[in-house]
C-alpha cells in the first residue's frame, strides 16, 4: 500500500470546511445587512441549493465519464468561480439583485464541492494509497470551528461585509493547495483491494439507471434529507434563534464553533470506529444522536444552555462524517463512486438544504420558534427510522454491500 497525501487533503478539508461556514452559517448576518428578509434569504439560498443539486449531478457525471482528467481541475474550477462571484459582489453596487445573483452562484458552486472533495480521497483509496478521511475530515471540522469562533467576533467588530475579503483570502490559499496536490496513479490491483469484484466492461450509470440500480442507496438519500432538515435550518438561521434568546453574533460564533470541535474526536478516529462496529451502525447511532440534538434544541430556555447543547453535535455529524462518505462508497459500483457521492451531496446540500432553507425562511416569519425546533424533532425520528432501514443488512438482499 502506497502513503497518501493525508495531511496535504486535510488542509484543503480545512479551507473549504472554512468558507463553508462563511458562507452559509452567516449567510443570514451578510444578507440581512444588505436589506434581505427573512423569506428572501430563504428563497434565495432555497434557489443556490436547487442549482446545487444540478451542478453535483452534472459533475459527477463528468468525473466518471473523464476519470483521466484530475479531479482537482474541476474543483479548482468551482472554487475559482466562487472566488469570482465574492470578489463582484465587493467591487459592484450592493443592490439586492447583483447580491442575489452572486451569492447564489458561490453558494450553489461550494455546495456541490462538498462530494467531490470527498472523492478526491476516494481516488487515492480506490488506487491502494493509505490515506486517512478520518483525520483529514478532522481537520476540516476543526477549521470551521475556528472560523465560526473567529467570525462571531470579527462580524460584531467590523459589520457583515467583512466575509467577502476573508472568504476569498481562505480560498485563494486553497487553490495554491490544489495546484500542488498529487494524482493519484492508477494501480492494477485496486479492484481486488477494495474489495469490488466488477466485470470489466462495467461502464458508469445514467441517473435513472443508477436510482433503478440501486435502491438501498435511494432510501439512504431520503434518510439523509429527513435527519439534517433540522441542522441545516439551524445551520443558516441560528442568528434568529440565538438572538431570541437574548444573544448575539458571537454567541452564535461559539454556539458553531462548539458543534464543530465535538464533532472532531469522532471523526478524528472515524475509521477506527468503523472497522469495529461497521458504517452501517455509525449511522444508526447518528441518527439517534440527531433525535437528541434537536429535543435539547427544542427545550432549550436560555442562550448558554442553547449554545452548550451543541456538544451533541459529536453523535449526529461525528458519527455520520466518515461512515456515510464510506457506506455510500460500499453500495454503488465502482464505476459510479463519484456519482454516488454527488447525490449524496444532492440529498444534503441541495434537497434538504432547499426545503430548510426556503420553509425555514417562509416558517420564521409566520410561526413561534419553538414551533419550528419541535417539527425538527419530528423530522429527526423520521429520518432515524429511515436510516435504520436503509442500513438493515436483511433487506435489499439482492444488492451487494461491498467490503470497506
Amino acid at each position: 500500500m502506497k502513503k497518501g497525501p493525508t495531511f496535504r487533503y486535510g488542509l484543503i478539508q480545512a479551507g473549504y470546511w472554512m468558507d463553508y461556514l462563511v458562507i452559509a452559517s452567516f449567510a443570514a448576518v451578510f444578507l440581512g445587512g444588505r436589506g434581505f428578509t427573512t423569506g428572501q434569504i430563504g428563497t434565495l439560498m432555497a434557489v443556490s441549493a436547487l442549482l446545487s443539486c444540478v451542478l453535483q449531478q452534472v459533475s459527477g457525471t463528468i468525473a466518471d465519464k473523464y476519470e483521466r482528467i484530475p479531479l482537482k481541475y474541476l474543483v479548482s474550477l468551482f472554487i475559482g468561480v466562487c472566488v469570482l462571484s465574492f470578489a463582484a459582489m465587493m467591487i459592484l453596487p450592493h443592490g439586492i439583485m447583483v447580491t442575489a445573483v452572486f451569492y447564489i452562484t458561490a453558494y450553489s458552486l461550494q455546495a456541490a464541492l462538498a462530494p467531490l472533495i470527498s472523492s478526491l480521497c476516494l481516488q487515492f483509496s480506490n488506487n491502494n494509497y493509505d490515506i486517512n478521511f478520518g483525520l483529514a475530515r478532522s481537520m476540516g471540522s476543526f477549521g470551521y470551528s475556528l472560523a465560526a469562533f473567529l467570525m462571531g467576533y470579527i462580524t460584531d467588530a467590523f459589520g457583515p461585509e467583512i466575509i467577502l475579503p476573508i472568504y476569498i483570502g481562505i480560498y485563494a490559499v486553497v487553490l495554491v493547495l490544489l495546484f500542488l496536490f498529487p494524482v493519484p496513479q492508477k494501480d492494477a490491483d485496486a479492484k481486488i483491494v477494495a474489495g469490488n469484484e466488477l466485470l470489466e466492461d462495467e461502464q458508469p450509470s445514467s441517473m435513472r439507471q443508477f436510482f433503478h440500480k440501486y435502491h438501498r442507496f435511494t432510501v439512504f438519500m431520503v434518510g439523509i434529507i429527513f435527519v439534517w432538515f433540522g441542522n441545516s435550518l439551524l445551520s443558516t438561521y441560528m442568528i434568529y434563534f440565538i438572538q431570541d434568546l437574548g444573544g448575539t453574533s458571537a454567541d452564535m460564533g461559539l454556539a458553531l464553533s462548539i458543534m464543530a470541535l465535538s464533532e472532531i474526536p469522532a471523526v478524528m478516529f472515524g475509521s477506527n470506529i468503523m472497522k469495529r462496529i461497521g458504517a452501517g451502525n455509525m449511522l444508526r447511532i447518528s441518527a439517534v444522536g440527531g433525535i437528541v440534538k434537536s429535543f435539547l434544541f427544542w427545550i432549550a430556555m436560555n442562550v448558554t444552555f442553547f449554545t452548550w447543547l451543541n456538544v451533541t453535535h459529536f453523535f449526529l455529524s461525528g458519527f455520520y462524517q466518515v461512515s456515510a462518505v464510506y457506506y455510500g462508497y460500499a453500495i454503488v459500483g465502482e464505476k459510479d463512486i463519484v456519482k454516488g457521492q454527488a447525490i449524496m451531496g444532492i440529498a444534503a446540500t441541495g434537497v434538504c438544504a432547499m426545503a430548510a432553507n426556503y420553509l425555514g425562511g417562509l416558517m420564521i416569519e409566520i410561526m413561534p420558534l419553538k414551533s419550528i425546533l419541535f417539527l425538527c424533532v419530528v423530522t429527526s425520528v423520521i429520518g432515524a427510522v429511515i436510516f435504520f432501514i436503509a442500513t438493515d443488512p436483511k433487506r435489499f438482499k439482492n444488492e451487494v454491500v461491498r467490503k470497506i
